[in-house]
């Protein structure tokens, strides 16, 4: 990470902020890091030495302008003008967590042996929630090496209630 995309992504959470508009450009945000990973050449575009500012942001302005937030837009335009959108996916990153740690969210990787019911999926995310006391956004996963149970990935702490294990630790002990 370098600290100029972290700067930028602290210049537009808080300009964000303070207009009110943090769920808006943080979705609009993630839209655009999506556009841009599919459209990888139009950020060596915005950077090209040998393309005119102007005509870089003509570019812009015409994307963008009047179709995002104004402080995204402008955000994308300061990059731009000063040949930092190198940065970029690295300003949007350092968004997405700023982001999350203002809203409490947490991603939690949720494994299991076979596909979970809804009722499963709901006692599991209420349990992480108490446990984290963030809101939780779940991604689960099938693999069926863990036999039955779950593992559960989140905050950094790695929860396994897998048979895989249990039968492992079992293994230990007789051993």
């Amino acid at each position: 990470m370098t600290n100029i995309g972290r700067e930028y992504a602290i210049a537009l959470f808080e300009t964000a902020y303070d207009e009110g508009s943090l769920d808006a450009v943080r979705e609009e945000l993630t839209e655009i890091r999506k556009l841009l990973k599919k459209e990888s050449d139009y950020i060596g575009f915005l950077m090209n030495p040998a393309i005119s500012k102007e005509e870089r942001l003509d570019s812009l302005s015409e994307a963008f302008e009047g179709n995002v937030e104004d402080t995204l837009y402008s955000f994308l335009a300061v990059m731009a003008i000063n040949n930092h959108m190198g940065e970029f996916f690295v300003a949007a990153k350092e968004f997405e967590k700023m982001y999350e740690d203002y809203k409490k969210i947490s991603f939690a990787v949720i494994t299991s042996a076979v596909k979970l019911t809804d009722e499963e999926k709901r006692k599991i995310v209420t349990r992480l929630r108490k446990v984290t006391g963030k809101a939780i956004s779940p991604i689960y996963k099938v693999d069926e090496s863990i036999i039955g149970g779950v593992t559960v990935t989140c905050d950094g702490m790695f929860f396994d209630g897998s048979v895989a294990r249990n039968l492992k630790n079992i293994k230990e002990v007789i051993s």
